[in-house]
């Protein structure tokens, strides 16, 4: 059965941008990778058939060379920097992250993250650093710039485009149900996420966050019709790498 959205908000969003001359760019983070899976290479070929680079944030202490290798292969697979071993480290009683409190360890761990991403993938890194659960404190922030990180990406429309010597381009759409069954959520609540988005005035890129390792068949389907639609109504790829240099 074919599944049931409404996208007219979507449309007639991308249509009034299209009418202010302001037609969206749009950017599709994936987070998690470690290595080659079916998963990974339905993502790809997803990526592949919509002419749109997914930007893969994997994990540098769990991550494999057949993953690398899988990635230099593709030029729709663009590595990011996901944290360091993706552990929770939080307070209790906190929220999830990896890097939000103060670790006397935390700035080690994120410049050998660099490093060891920058030996498996010795072309096509991009120099982002993604902290897993899009959690990170100012103070190791403000060290990610001197490791020779050049961009951070977390989750929501950004207050600032630059943070700490860091361009920031955070995504804003996630499809995935986190707080219930982990499969797709309410489809009005995440096209309303989209054009809350759009409407805010923002001009950084929509970003599209998925998780290709829990994905279930309605993701899956959700996921790529989203990109279409914003393909069907102007919206372009934004070049991240690009906008890194």
């Amino acid at each position: 059965m074919e599944m049931q959205v409404d996208w007219h908000p979507l449309r007639v969003a991308l249509r009034d941008r299209r009418a202010q001359k302001r037609p969206l760019q749009f950017w599709w983070r994936d987070d998690d990778a470690v290595a080659v899976t079916p998963d990974l290479e339905r993502l790809e070929a997803m990526a592949r058939a919509a002419d749109v680079p997914v930007h893969i944030a994997v994990i540098p202490a769990h991550a494999t060379r057949e993953l690398a290798a899988f990635s230099a292969g593709s030029p729709y697979l663009i590595p990011l920097v996901h944290g360091w071993a993706h552990a929770d480290t939080s307070a209790p009683g906190a929220k999830k992250s990896e890097f939000q409190r103060d670790r006397p360890e935390a700035a080690e761990e994120t410049a050998k993250s660099l490093v060891r991403m920058g030996e498996f993938f010795v072309s096509g890194l991009v120099p982002m650093f993604v902290p897993p659960w899009n959690r990170i404190g100012d103070r190791l922030t403000a060290q990610l710039a001197t490791q020779g990180y050049r961009g951070l990406s977390t989750f929501g429309t950004r207050g600032a485009e630059n943070v700490r010597g860091l361009r920031v381009f955070n995504t804003h759409v996630d499809p995935i149900f986190w707080k219930g069954d982990q499969g797709l959520a309410d489809t009005d609540w995440i096209i309303q996420a989209a054009v809350k988005h759009m409407e805010s005035g923002s001009e950084e890129p929509l970003g599209l966050l998925t998780h290709h390792l829990v994905h279930t068949a309605e993701v899956w389907e959700f996921a790529a019709r989203f990109i279409a639609e914003l393909q069907d109504g102007g919206a372009t790829k934004f070049d991240i790498a690009g906008a890194l240099v």
